[in-house]
């Protein structure tokens, strides 16, 4: 998914209160927005950035409510459903959201990516006490006022809270839906991952991959690397040394591209992202971190001669020196007092 790619032609907003707004009501628009350059701008800058840094990407779970779905079959079949399908999306999120949801403005846009057409359904902060400002014609329907829809979007006043990006498979059916889903509200502390309630309550997702599986393929991935196609054994040592420090530290979330630029040399990076993308794992996607499936407690060192070496990664890094390329006598040094030493 080239998130550079992506354009938008059209977009919808709808005011959705708190699930106990008391006498907020739900507030659904009638026609899409009057997008000019700088909106247009400003709905695209947000959504490709935190797709980017925080994005997941998810498939449908077809056990999960089918509403957004749905929606998403019915505008893609036919751009002129966005008004009518974004509607029943906003219906479904105040159905679905508590009081423990802020409220928001729901924003459908309809957009191309990769050559293909494509739905975005974000949810924009409304401060609280401000109902969004809403024109009612003559003959009752309902259209955003785009002059206080500018003065909260292009002074960055509204802050994004949750995005996505779907499309479908060729075959078009509403159960083959996949993309990719954010959410910022989530601090540091509880990491890349998306609220439940936005990712499978409200759109019907799953992550395409479990945070466990992703993890174990990039620890698998970037080891066999380093065995295979890093000559330097002091380099080797040294990456690997980094990859358990990773996997052991209190971060929740691994961005691929980022661990190997903190840690791998220049040279070594092209190859590494290559080794990647042939195990099925985007550099650029960043994955929510879950050892239960990995062996991060030690190392095991395996030498020419048959001889293993097998000690926490502790050890590895500070009593276990890798001698360094060119030096005169290849091998390594073990700084540690020899405590027992038996036949076998």
């Amino acid at each position: 998914m080239n998130l550079d790619g992506f354009h938008i032609t059209d977009a919808v907003i709808h005011d959705v209160p708190r699930g106990d707004a008391g006498e907020d009501e739900l507030v659904l628009t009638d026609e899409q927005i009057a997008l000019d350059g700088p909106l247009r701008e400003y709905f695209r800058r947000k959504i490709i950035s935190s797709l980017k840094t925080r994005g997941l990407d998810v498939m449908a779970d077809v056990d999960a409510d089918p509403c957004v779905r749905d929606a998403v079959e019915a505008v893609l079949a036919d751009p002129a459903q966005l008004v009518a399908a974004s509607r029943r999306v906003a219906e479904h999120l105040h159905a679905v959201q508590s009081g423990r949801n802020s409220a928001g403005l729901l924003t459908v846009v309809l957009g191309r990516i990769d050559s293909e057409t494509c739905v975005s359904v974000l949810k924009l902060e409304r401060e609280q006490g401000l109902r969004f400002a809403i024109t009612t014609a003559d003959d009752g329907r309902k259209t955003v006022d785009l002059e206080i829809l500018r003065q909260l979007t292009l002074t960055d006043k509204t802050k994004v809270f949750k995005t996505s990006l779907l499309l479908l498979k060729k075959d078009g059916r509403a159960e083959s839906m996949h993309g990719r889903v954010s959410d910022d509200q989530r601090g540091k502390d509880d990491g890349l991952g998306v609220a439940n309630f936005f990712l499978s309550t409200f759109l019907g997702c799953q992550l395409r991959t479990s945070p466990e599986t992703a993890t174990f393929e990039f620890a698998h991935t970037a080891e066999q690397f380093f065995n295979d196609c890093v000559t330097s054994p002091e380099r080797r040592g040294r990456y690997q040394v980094a990859l358990l420090s990773r996997l052991q530290d209190n971060v929740l979330d691994v961005a691929p591209r980022d661990f190997a630029r903190s840690n791998l040399d220049p040279a070594d990076q092209p190859a590494f992202y290559e080794a990647l993308r042939a195990a099925g794992i985007n550099p650029d996607v960043a994955f929510e971190k879950d050892t239960s499936l990995v062996k991060i407690n030690g190392f095991r060192m395996i030498f020419e001669s048959g001889m293993v070496l097998v000690g926490r990664r502790d050890d590895l890094e500070k009593r276990v020196t890798i001698r360094p390329d060119g030096a005169d006598r290849p091998g390594v040094d073990i700084v540690d007092a020899v405590k027992r030493l038996n036949g076998r």
